[in-house]
């Protein structure tokens, strides 16, 4: 949700300031801009406040078409659409960088992961006696059989009549 704060959207910026300097800002075939440009528009324009140019300079220049056109040595631009400078090669790499991030975290978007099979509904457990462990013992893996002793308590009745003379 955009606040009252934060004013306009940075499309809305970027189509001001296409609207102003088209030479320099050309949405369908952009260029790369001179390092610094913010300063000349603050100077020209006084009607976008520090954080609205930041937030629009910042959408254009990690557009993917502008982040293509930085290759090494291209020529850079001021407002009016003349060579100011060139793109150094650090400025390219990391703009290849970026663009192989985005590439791979749409790729992985896009790769869905592998369902795993539906799981069928748990058996009943029977009961453990050692005709079933016998049973079960040509099933089992490993071919050890493991029985484990069930312990039962009896209470031997206490009958005071069956008591030896």
């Amino acid at each position: 949700m955009l606040s009252a704060s934060r004013g306009k959207s940075p499309a809305q910026l970027f189509r001001y300031l296409s609207a102003k300097w088209p030479a320099a800002f050309n949405p369908k075939a952009p260029r790369p801009l001179k390092i610094g440009i913010h300063h000349d528009i603050r100077v020209l324009d006084g009607e976008l406040s520090d954080d609205e140019l930041r937030r629009a300079l910042l959408a254009y220049t990690r557009m993917a078409k502008y982040l293509a056109r930085l290759d090494a040595a291209a020529a850079r631009v001021d407002l009016d659409g003349k060579p100011a400078g060139v793109v150094s090669d650090a400025d390219a790499a990391t703009a290849r960088a970026l663009l192989c991030t985005r590439k791979d975290k749409q790729e992985t978007k896009q790769t869905p992961e592998p369902r795993a099979e539906p799981q069928a509904p748990p058996k009943p457990k029977p009961k453990r006696t050692a005709v079933y462990k016998a049973k079960n013992t040509a099933d089992s893996r490993t071919g050890i059989v493991i029985e484990t002793k069930r312990r039962r308590s009896f209470r031997k009745p206490m009958a005071s009549s069956q008591q030896p003379k």
